[in-house]
């Protein structure tokens, strides 16, 4: 009986203040399907977009296009879904780097900041910018002690994947906050 009173105790404070779960982004009837156009042709954050995207309403053909290819064809990739009414989420550039934040008393880096940034913008079938070009920038903290550490660089690679995972997740938010503030969504 304690436990269940807990329970509704707890139910009951989460819905006084306010919360709840968040919405799942919904992409505007009118946008269509929607193509992820990457300056690298291998690159992980516009497969995890393209998965991301094949579960939203609204984007029933997703592919992932390569921006290298699309010049070379001929094609500027800044209106290559204009003539196929297909939305382009074009992603720009997308840059790491580690930064060193801390040495020892030998002058050498025992701590690092990991940063990523992405810019990219999001464009209607008609070749207009739906969402404007944006930059994005995450950042993480890591130590690196020198001289035989072990698992420094399984914790940088775990760090990349977080990093990709919310960089992904940051820009549908992106999109969905900027479909949101121009009454674009349903």
């Amino acid at each position: 009986m304690p436990r269940l009173l807990a329970v509704a105790a707890l139910v009951a404070s989460l819905s006084a203040c306010g919360f709840h779960l968040r919405n799942a982004l919904q992409l505007p009837p009118d946008l269509g399907p929607v193509r992820v156009v990457s300056v690298d042709k291998y690159s992980p954050l516009a497969d995890s977009l393209k998965r991301s995207l094949d579960q939203v309403e609204g984007a029933v053909e997703v592919s992932t296009a390569n921006a290298a290819e699309a010049i070379a064809s001929g094609v500027d990739p800044t209106t290559a879904g204009a003539n196929e009414g297909v939305a382009v989420l074009d992603i720009l550039a997308e840059r790491w780097g580690d930064t060193p934040i801390a040495v020892d008393q030998f002058g050498r880096s025992q701590e690092f900041t990991l940063r990523y940034a992405t810019v990219f913008v999001l464009r209607g079938p008609d070749g207009k910018e739906v969402v404007p070009q944006q930059a994005i920038e995450l950042t993480r903290d890591y130590l690196s002690v020198p001289g035989g550490s072990i698992g420094t660089e399984s914790e940088r690679e775990l760090l990349v994947k977080e990093l990709r995972r919310e960089m992904s997740a940051a820009i549908l938010r992106r999109i969905d906050g900027a479909l949101s503030a121009h009454g674009r969504r349903q």
